[in-house]
């Protein structure tokens, strides 16, 4: 998807905003103070995001954590949420959950994509994983979950699963769980030659400092003046499935 727009002009860019790890909060908190804070500002803005549900959050009745995803969720709000797996992986885990058997990964798409729809009414038609890479029975897994419409990153060189892999990512945060503005602002320079449509992974709950909140903000007010327009992944999907692209 390159080349100039009619008369000459260059095509829209369009930004999904990826934001991993929606898990519900603690001592009083419906979620997070940080993850909070960063669908204040993204409603403010009127900015359309993506926010992935660890399954495991799901479990427990929680009602006031199920409301917040509820009024949040497109179309009536400006989140659509995916499916980022089932367990929240810690450091004693040896590897990812999309790293193991098949039988296994069928058991974290499931669970995460059961309890979304029995709790919530919620489908989630995208899928990311958290903290793991994947193999080829994730390919084989992906191929029976019809309703999995798009992947972020993952398979890679997918024989089996027939949905979109989007693997266009532009880098946040330098290293991870760090935005940068400068960092960021470069590469962009050179992507933007290259890409009129990308995702962007952050962590909010990550963004423990003022300076990381700040380099955050700057991005977005920054691809905002350069006129990207932010959208959800079923949305990108849409336009692109118009534009015979996939």
């Amino acid at each position: 998807m390159q080349g100039a727009g009619a008369n000459g002009s260059q095509p829209k860019k369009y930004c999904v905003l990826k934001l991993d790890d929606v898990l519900n909060g603690s001592n009083g908190q419906v979620v997070p103070f940080r993850w909070q804070r960063v669908a204040d500002f993204l409603e403010r803005k009127r900015i359309k995001s993506a926010m992935g549900v660890i399954g495991v959050s799901l479990v427990e009745d929680n009602p006031e954590y199920f409301k917040w995803i509820i009024d949040r969720a497109v179309p009536s709000g400006y989140v659509e949420f995916w499916n980022h797996g089932f367990h929240n992986r810690s450091d004693a885990d040896p590897d990812g959950e999309f790293e193991r058997s098949f039988e296994e990964q069928m058991y974290s798409f499931t669970m995460t994509d059961s309890l979304a729809y029995a709790k919530m009414g919620l489908q989630f038609p995208v899928w990311g994983p958290h903290w793991s890479a994947a193999n080829e029975a994730t390919d084989r897994a992906l191929a029976l979950l019809p309703q999995i419409r798009m992947t972020f990153t993952y398979p890679q060189n997918a024989v089996h699963y027939k949905g979109f892999v989007f693997d266009k990512r532009l880098d946040l945060e330098y290293p991870t769980h760090n935005p940068d503005f400068e960092a960021f602002k470069k590469t962009y320079a050179e992507k933007s030659k290259e890409w009129d449509y990308f995702f962007m992974q952050g962590h909010p709950n990550s963004w423990t400092t003022d300076e990381r909140w700040h380099n955050f903000v700057q991005v977005i007010e920054y691809l905002q003046k350069e006129g990207v327009q932010f959208v959800t992944p079923t949305e990108l999907y849409v336009i692109l499935k118009r534009k015979g692209e996939i």
